[in-house]
């Protein structure tokens, strides 16, 4: 919403997000422009609305989510990420709220984009960035994790990263949910190795940029008696919420500067989300969405405060709104869980709050068998459905049929000979050399165009009658993997 109301009105300057349009292959051959009166674009995830009121406001509530194209696939058959920076289970989250007592963004004419009456929050989910798998075996219902490439310079979690500061800006804020106490080393595996990613990455960073970390295991404080996971992720929160902010269409309401009289500051312009929150665990679904339904809370509370209906940013658990809301990311997680993994969520957030009904085992039981049964049965026919659909896939008389491959690897990840190089930023390979050619000195300096120094290396050998110097220097990118020539 806050890209479609930023620029101006028209379907000519509509830009669809094209790792979000599932049927992008299919009609880029028919109609190549995006903004075609003929093309409808189809998104894969979810979609539902809900109206309450509050204090007789009609305020319609809209959950979106939208799956990414790139490297989708089934739970087991699609783990980490590809060599093209894209994760599996990727999905964006948008929480709309609309007060329906102002016109819509089309009427009046010349108002659009200017209309204070929308809100919009925005998070992301998606698989741990790191090359890993699971092999799915028929009498294991959760496979030993395995690294499966070594890369100690992270360059798939830089290309994802890259991707997600262009498309949410900065800061990114990443909150890691998986196990780091376990009597078998599984998830505490993939929390090592996103830990080292993200203090890799960093260093390439400036300060005021940088990938803002938070790992905490959700699944020991839940089944410990002192910890307060509802309170936990209500903090995290509220500094989400001030770190990035949400997207507000208008100019604020008269009634809350009347309510912050001390200050007299008034907001006059829209406001903007900058950066976004990034949560996993390891298959992104059942805390991951009861994490997204406490941070979508405490958006809801700072968006009616922001439409001016509520006298403060906050909503209690136990009230209509959250009611309301909690069916929404209720049926948000089982529809995502259904798309990945085969069967609803097995942890709800009733689970997590410690309020669900003895019943809730057997089901928590039931949808567990459903999970095991699809991911060991069904799941293959599922990977080769999406590849055909997606264009991964394109059958030719030359091309190995799609049932007889052995592995998809090749559909979704590029031959290492037609890789792009990660782009340096703000570096140049013209230097001026500071120090005598002749000098028996084993090192001296250079400057690179930017201010940037770096130390070169003179060798000599015993075989040579004059030294022989090899002359190295490290260009770093502002993420990415260091190269040397």
């Amino acid at each position: 919403l806050q890209g479609n109301l930023s620029r101006p009105p028209g379907r000519e300057h509509f830009e669809p997000t094209s790792m979000f349009i599932w049927n992008w292959y299919l009609t880029q051959e028919a109609f190549q422009s995006p903004t075609s009166i003929w093309r409808l674009n189809v998104i894969h995830g979810f979609v539902d609305q809900s109206r309450i009121s509050v204090f007789g406001h009609n305020i319609f509530v809209t959950l979106i989510a939208r799956r990414s194209r790139h490297f989708a696939g089934a739970r087991f058959l699609k783990r980490g990420a590809n060599n093209k920076g894209y994760v599996a289970n990727d999905v964006e989250t948008e929480q709309i709220v609309h007060d329906a007592a102002t016109t819509s963004f089309f009427l009046p004419p010349g108002r659009y984009g200017s209309n204070p009456g929308y809100t919009s929050f925005l998070q992301h989910r998606g698989s741990i960035p790191v090359y890993w798998a699971q092999e799915a075996a028929a009498m294991a219902a959760k496979p030993q994790i395995e690294l499966t490439v070594v890369d100690p310079y992270y360059t798939a979690a830089a290309k994802h990263f890259n991707s997600m500061f262009k498309r949410y800006g900065t800061p990114i804020m990443v909150l890691n949910l998986v196990k780091c106490k376990e009597k078998t080393r599984r998830e505490s595996i993939l929390l090592e190795q996103l830990t080292d990613a993200i203090t890799y990455l960093n260093q390439f960073l400036p300060d005021d940029r940088r990938i803002q970390y938070v790992a905490w295991d959700m699944a020991h404080a839940s089944k410990s008696g002192d910890q307060d996971v509802i309170a936990t992720l209500e903090d995290l929160a509220e500094q989400v919420l001030e770190t990035t902010g949400f997207f507000h269409s208008g100019a604020e309401p008269s009634v809350n500067v009347e309510r912050r009289a001390i200050t007299g500051k008034h907001r006059t312009t829209r406001m903007f989300q900058h950066g976004i929150l990034r949560t996993n665990c390891v298959d992104c679904l059942d805390r991951t969405n009861a994490a997204e339904f406490v941070v979508g809370k405490c958006a809801l509370g700072h968006q009616l405060f922001a439409l001016g209906i509520l006298t403060s940013p906050y909503v209690p658990f136990d009230c209509d709104a959250v009611n309301v809301l909690n069916i929404l990311y209720h049926d948000h997680g089982d529809t995502i869980a259904l798309q990945y993994g085969g069967s609803h969520l097995v942890n709800t957030m009733e689970t997590y709050r410690k309020i669900s009904p003895w019943t809730s085992h057997s089901r928590d039981m039931i949808e567990s068998i459903r999970r095991y049964y699809s991911n060991s049965f069904t799941d293959a026919e599922k990977q080769d459905a999406m590849n055909l659909f997606l264009g991964n896939y394109v059958p030719l008389k030359q091309t190995t049929p799609l049932w007889e491959l052995t592995s998809d690897f090749a559909l979704h990840n590029e031959h290492p000979l037609l890789q792009a190089p990660i782009p340096r930023y703000g570096m140049s390979v013209s230097c001026t050399f500071h120090g005598d050619d002749d000098r028996h000195d084993d090192s001296r300096t250079a400057t690179v165009r930017g201010g940037h120094r770096m130390r070169l290396t003179s060798i000599k050998t015993a075989a040579c009658q004059s030294p022989l110097r090899i002359w190295t220097h490290t260009l770093t990118s502002t993420i990415g993997q260091p190269r040397t020539r």
